[in-house]
């Protein structure tokens, strides 16, 4: 049978059919997110195209064209797939060996035009091809394994099936089952590129359809992530609507603990309000009665009223403690004249408590942003703290400074009496000074951003300093 008309129209079908592929390949695929890929696959069919057409000239064509240019497209075809392959599989391109391989090829494409032996040029031709589609083929059953997709595989099989081709035809060729005259006119040529036309369709399908599923997956992936981060989304808020609940819960038990704690206080202060003047008004009576016990009538009273005072004051520091540990809100400041603050804090002092205090003013400085209610607090326990450890005949010094550096206002409570030793001192919270007093001044001026110094004043007692951050400049 006269195989040459059929053999060029196969190979020039196949070579239109190839272009047609690589065309297409790149018009569905340049957009995706393997654009790179894509880019280098298509040029490769493309090359893989020209090879054919110039391989269906051969015996028209200058043996250059058909032999030489057909075979060296054909080389560079299967590299640039190969670099494909190898990218998508996060690989390094491996540029430089390809391009050695392909440089090899070419020098042996040329070199080959040197030889007339047409069955000698048929078989070289045929050791190339198979080592460039094995190497292209195990890199796709690589990628197959790499991505999981179908796609590879067929591209693998293709491979396979050309390596098969190639095979027949150069064990035709080294036995001389094919005549010199024949040689592209024999069956095994045939053969030969009928495989080359399947293998080039099946490798662009393989390849259009891996991409294709690698977006499918993508955009599957995608879709996924978005259900998962709108549902976290939701949690969140859900999570957040019911945070703000219980904080809206929080503060509304804070208020109503603060309001029970006032109330409970104003209870417990009305009777002891009531008891004071009623001890007032039973010396009164006493002393126009019997005049001359009036000294021991004084005594006694006095005593009741201090009593009566301690209770005030540990009343207060225990409402202080339970606001102040259940304080979520930012302290409340305003402007407060500063002598008016410490008049009030002597005025909760006893006659002859007050009647042993004096004032020094060493500063300019007549007001300050603070909470008046605490302060005055804070100020009152470090005066009643001086006349319980300080004695029965101690002296407190109230003195009103600045500092420069930082700018601070500074409230010293000094007194005489027998202070304390300076290791004592160094730790403010020794068991002479673990009050519940001292712990609510600490806190108070935790809450205005100061602090409380306890050091030993010379040649004896004790200054305890309330330091009041002022504003800069």
């Amino acid at each position: 049978m006269n195989w040459s008309f059929d053999a060029t129209a196969i190979t020039l079908m196949a070579g239109m059919l190839t272009l047609l592929m690589s065309a297409t390949v790149w018009r569905w695929l340049r957009h995706s997110n393997q654009a790179s890929m894509v880019r280098l696959w298509s040029i490769g069919s493309g090359l893989n195209g020209a090879a054919l057409l110039l391989t269906s000239g051969r015996g028209t064509l200058p043996d250059l064209l058909g032999y030489s240019v057909g075979g060296i497209c054909a080389s560079m075809a299967i590299q640039l797939h190969s670099v494909a392959l190898r990218r998508h599989m996060g690989r390094p391109a491996a540029v430089p060996r390809f391009a050695a391989f392909w440089l090899l090829s070419t020098l042996v494409y040329l070199a080959i035009l040197l030889t007339p032996d047409l069955r000698l040029r048929g078989l070289v031709n045929c050791v190339l091809l198979a080592c460039g589609m094995a190497m292209l083929s195990r890199y796709a059953a690589q990628a197959a394994q790499h991505n999981g997709t179908s796609g590879p595989r067929l591209m693998a099989w293709g491979g396979v099936l050309l390596l098969v081709a190639l095979a027949v035809r150069s064990a035709a060729l080294a036995s001389g089952q094919t005549e010199v005259r024949g040689i592209h006119q024999s069956w095994d040529y045939g053969l030969l590129l009928v495989c080359i036309t399947m293998t080039a369709l099946y490798s662009n399908l393989g390849f259009l359809g891996m991409v294709l599923e690698l977006a499918r997956r993508d955009e599957s992936t995608a879709r996924d992530a978005q259900v998962t981060e709108a549902a976290r989304r939701e949690a969140a808020e859900r999570t957040a609507d019911e945070l703000r609940l219980l904080l809206q819960q929080r503060d509304t038990l804070a208020v109503e603990r603060e309001r029970l704690l006032h109330m409970l206080a104003h209870e417990i202060r009305q009777p002891l309000h009531s008891a004071s003047g009623a001890l007032q008004a039973a010396g009164q009576a006493l002393l126009r009665q019997a005049p001359a016990d009036a000294l021991a009538v004084a005594q006694r009273l006095g005593r009741a009223q201090l009593v009566l005072g301690e209770v005030r004051s540990v009343l207060d520091n225990t409402l202080a403690a339970a606001t102040l540990l259940s304080r979520h809100a930012p302290l409340a400041v305003q402007d407060v004249e500063l002598d008016f603050l410490i008049a009030l804090a002597l005025g909760d002092l006893g006659d002859a408590q007050r009647s042993r205090v004096q004032v020094q003013w060493r500063t300019d400085q007549r007001q300050a942003e603070l909470e008046p209610g605490l302060l005055r607090l804070a100020l009152r326990n470090l005066l009643g703290n001086a006349f319980s450890h300080g004695g029965p005949g101690v002296s407190v010094l109230v003195q009103v400074s600045e500092q420069a550096e930082p700018p601070a206002l500074l409230l010293h409570v000094l007194d005489d009496g027998p202070g304390v030793p300076a290791a004592a001192t160094a730790a403010a919270g020794d068991a002479i000074r673990q009050g519940l007093g001292l712990r609510i001044v600490q806190q108070v001026m935790a809450l205005h951003g100061g602090r409380l110094d306890l050091l030993p004043r010379a040649p004896n007692g004790l200054c305890a300093t309330l330091v009041l951050p002022l504003p800069q400049g």
